[in-house]
């Protein structure tokens, strides 16, 4: 606690990258650039073929990189970032995406004033927000868990968890597995969040070269996800079938009637 008596936010930024020499500067410097700094920035190269782990070594002596020697997939190159974190707060950010430079100074605010978050997140853009002014007044949401069910609105660049151990991917999962954690712990905690784009994407989560771009794989993910509620509660069963055709429904329409 600080002399106000609020909680010391502190913030581990995890970034996951695979041949990520081309955008990772970005994307650190939009952490470095922060008003508010973070602890620390732990990107784990997994298993890159390109410059990723020389350029950040080399340009980035503050930044902690973990390389790993086989290609393991985000849930446990996340994982392994999760586990060599000291701070209290995960931050996401994908090699490939950038933030505003008052994302942190905003979520620490907000976590100040409330304490019991375990699961926050904002909306993204693809329009340039570095120099985007942010709304004097900010209203904080509250996300019922039935929301979270139609599918995943919660890109990883824009999450923010509470360090805890139960909170950890999925290491099987290679497809929607971010997914599959803001349900895990949507269902057993409330999940916030403002309506304010702190994220710049650069890349369309379709486009060709990203993991969406399998569209069936992801699609499977998700049902996956689905079918894990049923270990939450028993009672999901019934709910699941309405869920799994919901998720074909969507994968169908994605094939008939492609995105403009």
């Amino acid at each position: 606690m600080n002399s106000d008596n609020k909680p010391v936010i502190q913030f581990s930024v995890i970034i996951a990258a695979y041949n990520a020499g081309q955008t990772i500067a970005r994307a650190l410097d939009s952490v470095l650039a922060q008003s508010y700094p973070a602890l620390e920035i732990i990107v784990i190269d997994d298993a890159s073929t390109d410059d990723t782990f020389a350029l950040v070594s080399s340009k980035y002596p503050s930044v902690k990189v973990i390389q790993k020697i086989e290609n393991s997939g985000g849930s446990i190159a996340r994982n392994t970032g999760m586990e060599a974190a000291t701070g209290n707060y995960f931050a996401f950010l994908d090699a490939d995406d950038a933030w505003h430079r008052h994302k942190l100074m905003l979520i620490k605010t907000i976590l100040e004033s409330n304490p019991g978050i375990n699961l926050f997140y904002h909306p993204y853009t693809q329009e340039d927000i570095l120099n985007k002014n942010l709304p004097e007044n900010v209203v904080v949401y509250k996300l019922p868990f039935v929301k979270l069910l139609p599918g995943n609105i919660i890109a990883t660049s824009c999450a923010v968890i509470r360090n805890d151990p139960a909170f950890r991917f999925d290491p099987v999962m290679r497809y929607t597995e971010d997914y599959d954690l803001w349900l895990r712990i949507g269902y057993k905690h409330r999940v916030y969040f403002v309506n304010i784009p702190l994220t710049q994407i650069y890349r369309p989560f379709t486009s060709k070269g990203g993991v969406s771009e399998k569209k069936w794989k992801m699609r499977k993910g998700e049902m996956r996800a689905y079918r894990k509620l049923v270990s939450l509660n028993p009672l999901f069963i019934f709910l699941l079938p309405f869920l799994i055709l919901s998720s074909l429904g969507k994968h169908l329409l994605k094939i008939f009637i492609p995105a403009k």
